[in-house]
């Protein structure tokens, strides 16, 4: 059997024929049908990954966009959004882009060219560069940071090198442009990520223990601590504690109380914990 004779349609026989060392054309036959479906794969999952968040991701300023005019050298161009949330296009002058996703916008370009320039352009656009993100507070490397659209504010600070030690790890607040107005709220460290974002890790709230206790100071609250336990932390009571005299400076509506507590009752942030001495 030759080359020729090698069924064009059966992959396993060109395969089988390929491992028997019967023949170079089988072989080679078999190496352009795998490279082929590899390619073909390969790009199609390539494809697939790049245009998924551009599906959605709606542009906005400081966005960098390449447009390509097929056949058209004069018309492909890259261009940063303005603060406006316009572009600037020949022939076409000033284009809106922001609220647009980049499948949006290319029919609308294409649309337009179609209309009075060109007979059948060929448009694609794509971003090539989104806009930052800005992470500050109690992180690592403060700083600014493109945006990937489905990043969580864990994500983001992870980008910015984590956590200081002080750091509140269960929520971060975040200063977000809502249609002409800033809005600052507090959301889960899950939460995803929106362009141009103000994220502000901030320090953990802290409670503090005063009096008959191994270390006296400050220590980060945490959900789930109780009064034994934030004592445990400080190294316990000391030998001349009164443990039954153990109280709690806390503000209730604006105003600080003194409250006597038991030693498995819950604290709370900016508790001051006081352990006073014993008389004899």
């Amino acid at each position: 059997m030759n080359g020729g004779d090698v069924p064009a349609n059966d992959r396993r026989t060109c395969l089988q024929y390929d491992l028997n060392g019967k023949t170079p054309v089988t072989h080679t036959v078999i190496s352009k049908v795998g490279l082929v479906c590899i390619a073909m794969v390969i790009v199609g999952t390539v494809t697939a990954m790049s245009a998924e968040p551009q599906q959605t991701y709606r542009l906005g300023p400081h966005d960098v966009i390449r447009i390509q005019v097929f056949g058209e050298d004069d018309l492909s161009v890259e261009r940063t959004v303005d603060g406006d949330g316009t572009i600037t296009f020949p022939l076409l002058g000033t284009l809106p882009v922001e609220g647009h996703t980049v499948q949006e916008f290319q029919d609308e370009l294409t649309t337009r060219l179609r209309a009075g320039y060109l007979r059948h352009p060929k448009v694609t656009v794509f971003i090539a560069k989104h806009r930052n993100f800005t992470v500050s507070g109690e992180v690592r490397k403060p700083g600014g940071f493109e945006y990937r659209e489905g990043v969580t504010f864990r994500e983001a600070v992870a980008l910015a090198e984590g956590f200081t030690e002080r750091a509140n790890r269960n929520e971060v607040m975040v200063t977000r442009l809502t249609g002409d107005r800033a809005q600052t709220i507090t959301v889960p460290i899950d939460t995803p990520v929106l362009p141009n974002d103000l994220i502000i890790v901030l320090q953990a709230p802290r409670l503090y223990l005063n009096g008959e206790v191994g270390r006296p100071g400050d220590y980060m609250y945490e959900q789930g601590l109780t009064i034994h336990k934030v004592i445990t932390m400080a190294g316990g009571f000391t030998p001349k504690a009164a443990k039954n005299r153990t109280k709690v400076l806390r503000m209730i509506n604006g105003r600080e109380e003194s409250i006597s507590v038991k030693l498995d009752d819950p604290v709370y942030p900016n508790d001051i914990i006081v352990v006073p001495q014993r008389f004899f």
